[in-house]
């Protein structure tokens, strides 16, 4: 494991750590004001389904995805419409750009992320911050998706860095965790003022 002195790498996550995500807008899809309930199902319905898997790592398509969907619910969404609200449940977390600014330039910058095609197409032009990124890790686009070792490394490799020498950067314990069994240092990330005091101890950024 590596000192934090020699952290050549900031990996990132982008779902809940550079955007926020609202998955209760997805029930959009079955009422216009939907209950608790609908929103709970379906999260679960949509999340879970192994439909969502193999969109995430890219053995089906956007428009496999939609039809799926749409039979799923019963739904007489055109591909456009699906789309625009498949992917309006982003927000921009505010602070984010700031920090990985502070840190581009001088650390190699990496992004890691279980995302689809259609959802990075879109966060990718109303994200800016995102061009930082040289070589973004997708999930769809290696077909692999976290905790997998397998996809920390390939983002390891992305950095130009070696995994003892990245410090990962994700909402979610397991993934942190994951990450730290590929050999990277990692921290769960709890919001932006938290991930600046972390970055601070580390010796990353100045206060």
């Amino acid at each position: 494991m590596a000192n934090t002195h020699e952290i050549k790498a900031v990996i990132f996550d982008l779902g809940r750590v550079i955007v926020d995500v609202d998955v209760g807008k997805l029930a959009s899809f079955v009422s216009a004001t939907p209950s608790q309930a609908d929103i709970d199902q379906v999260i679960m319905d949509v999340l879970g389904d192994e439909l969502m898997l193999q969109f995430n790592t890219g053995k089906v398509g956007p428009e496999e995805f939609h039809r799926g969907i749409i039979r799923r619910f019963d739904l007489t969404l055109t591909f456009d419409e699906f789309a625009t609200l498949w992917c309006g449940i982003f927000s921009p977390i505010s602070g984010m750009p700031e920090l990985i600014r502070r840190l581009q330039g001088r650390f190699n910058l990496g992004l890691l992320s279980d995302t689809d095609p259609l959802h990075w197409n879109y966060l990718r032009k109303n994200n800016p911050i995102l061009e930082a990124f040289k070589r973004p890790t997708l999930s769809f686009q290696i077909g692999l998706t976290k905790p997998d070792p397998a996809i920390f490394r390939a983002a390891a490799r992305n950095a130009d860095t070696l995994p003892e020498a990245c410090l990962y950067i994700d909402d979610l314990p397991a993934n942190a965790a994951g990450a730290a069994a590929a050999g990277m240092q990692s921290i769960v990330f709890k919001g932006p003022a938290d991930l600046r005091m972390q970055l601070i101890d580390k010796g990353l950024i100045e206060d």
